[in-house]
């Protein structure tokens, strides 16, 4: 059982100015510089913050085979408006070594297995200082009859409240076959409610963005990662040792505030460029919206669009965008291998994801959207549409019509990589060695990374 509280309080100030006409190429102070800037001024922040904490905890364990953690805190931040500065949190875990059990214990193949579960809660402080306050600034560049006049900068909100995320988790950890095998599983969901983000406004308002708890996102997915020991021949110093892991994650927005639900239908009708910026409640976060696209019309050079009511168009319009994708992936992951012989090691590290798409604006930009009176892509004159008959991927070369978010340019995105190869060799307990140089030992290494990198998605450079 515990108890205890803390206090933090928080300051910074920074500043920054330009200085010019530096006479010699590597000045060692900016006092060697000539002359401000015309027009130039200084500029800077501050930032000051204050919270206080007190948690309760309390612990228990039961003959090697039950255990328990249950605690409790509050938390007051000068962040958060003035009528939302605390917030309770609780949290909470439960264990069962199940390999301590009659039924278990002679079971030879089984070294370990815990299951467990968890509950529990944490918030968020991750903006300004100052975002939940009125603040002001000063008019420095005017005066009245010597007087300056202030403004004010950023609107209050006396109702931001903490952000909460909410965890839930269960999972198993096994050691099996004399600790040659080992395997960590985690099945969790995450609700974060009141999500604190930053919502646009409309320039009328005088304000361009206001910090609100804006809804509330789910997260679900899992964590699987496995240890192999496949060789451990000590009297010969023989090695192989594998992992791999997996990691899925889907995130969904379960609810948005009436606010932003308002402020992106007017930014989805505006949307044409960015299809990844669009946020709807029920749908996941990452999700990609595009018109569907069916293609480039042979006879014409001109991209036909497939609307929501299932009639073909030559018109984009944003009421007919769709999703068409996510840019995160659903699985990812890393595999690594070490394999030693004697004094001989390899090591060696790879990583993937799969599952997810990417909308190929980089192409879009550098092809379609080309200017061809400059220096383009080769492309921009051998790949689009020419004459009636060509069948392309691109549009018209002399259709100068931009084009807007299609799924056209939607690409699967799937990645595996070998980030690291190191081959090391190590001289250890050499009597010439420590003779003539005093070491105990000495290590050869060769590294290589980004070995190749394999993806369904060429790279644009």
């Amino acid at each position: 059982v515990g108890l205890s509280s803390d206090l933090e309080q928080s300051r910074s100030r920074g500043y920054a100015f330009t200085v010019e006409g530096f006479t010699q190429e590597n000045p060692k102070s900016l006092i060697m510089g000539l002359y401000y800037p015309e027009g130039s001024k200084p500029t800077g922040y501050e930032a000051f913050s204050r919270r206080v904490g007190t948690v309760a905890n309390f612990n228990y364990s039961f003959d090697d085979r039950y255990f328990s953690d249950i605690s409790y805190r509050i938390d007051g931040s000068s962040q958060f408006g003035k009528n939302k500065r605390f917030a309770p949190f609780f949290s909470m875990g439960l264990g069962w070594n199940l390999h301590n059990e009659k039924f278990l214990r002679t079971v030879p193949f089984i070294d370990r297995l815990t299951l467990r579960t968890s509950y529990g809660q944490n918030g968020s402080q991750q903006f300004q200082s100052f975002q939940a306050i009125a603040t002001y600034d000063y008019y420095v560049n005017d005066r009245y009859h010597e007087w300056m006049g202030i403004f004010q900068k950023a609107l209050d909100n006396p109702n931001l409240e903490w952000q909460k995320t909410n965890k839930y988790n269960i999972g198993i950890d096994a050691d099996l076959l004399k600790n040659r095998l080992a395997f960590r599983l985690d099945v969790y969901r995450e609700n974060t409610n009141n999500m604190l983000s930053s919502r646009w406004l409309p320039l009328s308002s005088g304000f361009t963005s206001y910090m609100e708890n804006i809804g509330e996102v789910q997260n679900n997915g899992f964590e699987l990662r496995v240890i192999g020991n496949i060789i451990r021949n000590t009297s010969k110093n023989i090695f192989l040792n594998v992992s791999a892991s997996i990691a899925n994650n889907e995130s969904k927005m379960v609810r948005l505030s009436e606010a932003l639900k308002q402020a992106y239908s007017k930014e989805e009708a505006q949307t044409k460029k960015d299809p990844s910026r669009i946020i709807r409640e029920g749908d996941a976060l990452n999700t990609i919206y595009v018109v569907k696209s069916l293609g480039i019309d042979p006879s014409n050079g001109r991209e036909l669009f497939l609307k929501r009511n299932g009639d073909v168009t030559y018109n984009w319009s944003s009421e007919d965008l769709v999703a068409c994708g996510s840019n995160r992936p659903k699985y990812r992951g890393v595999a690594t291998t070490s394999l030693r012989y004697k004094n001989l090691s390899l090591n060696m590290a790879f990583s993937y994801y799969w599952g997810g798409q990417i909308y190929n604006s980089t192409l879009l930009n550098k092809i379609e959207n080309a200017d061809k009176h400059y220096n383009v892509d080769e492309r921009v004159y051998y790949d689009r549409w020419k004459s009636p008959g060509d069948h392309t991927f691109f549009k018209g070369i002399n259709n100068l019509t931009p084009t807007y978010a299609t799924s056209r340019f939607v690409q699967n995105d799937n990645v595996f990589t070998c980030k690291n190869i190191q081959l090391s060799y190590e001289i250890r307990g050499n009597k010439m060695l420590k003779r003539y140089t005093g070491l105990e030992s000495l290590i050869f290494k060769a590294d290589a990374s980004d070995i190749f990198y394999w993806s369904t998605v060429r790279q644009e450079r």
